[in-house]
């Protein structure tokens, strides 16, 4: 029960994660030039495709949990 609690939060820290990329987006073109605010996001996009990654990881490790969880069940006559 605690991984799931824990991977619903990380959900939340998610999405929030992208309502604070579009403010970001947004301030940087309005608080910088074109080009340092295009240098910003760059850094900004190899940062979210790594955590993009990680969250495919978890994707990933959360399904071989289920399908571990499910035959254990399915051995136990559950």
């Amino acid at each position: 029960m605690d991984f799931y609690i824990k991977l619903t939060e990380l959900y939340g820290q998610f999405r929030a994660v992208g309502v604070n990329y579009n403010q970001i987006v947004k301030i940087l073109y309005r608080n910088f030039s074109e080009k340092k605010a295009a240098a910003y996001l760059f850094k900004l996009e190899k940062q979210t495709a790594e955590l993009i990654a990680i969250c495919k990881e978890i994707m990933a490790i959360s399904q071989q949990l289920k399908q571990h969880i499910t035959e254990k069940n399915t051995k136990n006559g559950r």
